[in-house]
């Protein structure tokens, strides 16, 4: 600590013997505080105020390392000026972003567009029937107005219907009602094959479906139709409907009762139809012959 004594002072000092020890130079000022950190600097210029939209304020970030000083000045215009190349950049996000919001939107509406069913080119066409042939030429005998069978089926190959798996099962569904022992029981297979392609056919060529059913019950009288098939009941009977309620109408081919059910090919795919199949033979067996 040091004394600041007048001449006086230390004249007395040394009349009573004390030594004094007076340095060289006189004492140092104190040095002057030291100036605030770069950071208070800037946070005290820095109004606190709630940030417009020009103005972006970052939360402090703690670091080790001294930040190199920074003026008001210069923090104001960063602010309000942000690079070229970050604005840029945060404009060309949303127009990215809706572009493939826009594409996605497209792709799924593609996706889970509705089709438009486009009923096939042969569903319009006309309908042909092959010659009436018997079904168990074995058996066969003179006609009679008595209980004779005709069966109108749409067949593959309208020359031979017992081809395939489905003439197969229209073999088995006859006997199971012992027609292969009646002695009328007459096919007539149905189809959209054009005549001109059976015109060499050993049975003879196909005929409109019309004409060539009137001559056929005509000439051979039977006692009932049993018409097998959606397709081919609604182009003999000229229906709309579903197969359903065909099945559940009675009908008749020119005063001849006709019973509708299902065809073999569709029997083959949906076995659980069979029960139904075999309901509406046993009631086409019952059927009674028309009165004169």
């Amino acid at each position: 600590m040091a004394l600041n004594l007048d001449a006086r002072q230390r004249a007395m000092l040394q009349d009573m013997g004390i030594t004094l020890w007076v340095p060289a130079t006189p004492p140092a000022a104190p040095a002057s505080a030291p100036a605030p950190a770069p950071s208070t600097a800037v946070a005290a210029a820095v109004p606190v105020a709630s940030p417009t939209p020009e103005t972006v304020v970052a939360a402090p970030v703690a670091s080790a390392t001294p930040q190199p000083t920074t003026s008001p000045q210069a923090v104001e215009v960063s602010t309000k000026n942000p690079p070229v190349e970050h604005t840029a950049s945060t404009q060309a996000a949303p127009d990215s972003e809706a572009s493939a919001t826009q594409a996605g939107a497209a792709d799924t509406a593609t996706a889970h567009a509705t089709p438009v069913y486009r009923a096939p080119a042969a569903a319009s066409a006309p309908w042909f029937m092959a010659p009436v042939v018997h079904a168990y030429a074995d058996t066969a005998a003179d006609d009679s107005a008595d209980a004779g069978w005709l069966v109108l089926v749409e067949c593959a190959d309208p020359q031979d219907p017992w081809a395939g798996d489905a003439g197969a099962l229209l073999n088995q569904m006859l006997r199971a009602l012992r027609l292969h022992h009646h002695p009328q029981v007459r096919i007539a297979p149905l189809t959209r094959q054009a005549p001109a392609d059976a015109e060499q056919a050993a049975n003879g060529p196909l005929q409109p479906l019309a004409p060539a059913l009137q001559s056929a019950i005509t000439e051979h009288r039977p006692a009932r139709v049993l018409l097998m098939g959606l397709h081919a009941a609604r182009a003999v009977l000229g229906r709309s409907e579903a197969l359903g309620p065909l099945r559940a109408m009675e009908h008749a081919l020119h005063a001849v009762p006709t019973v509708v059910t299902y065809d073999p090919a569709y029997l083959l795919r949906a076995p659980h139809a069979k029960p139904g199949a075999w309901s509406d033979l046993c009631r086409a067996h019952a059927l009674r012959p028309p009165t004169a």
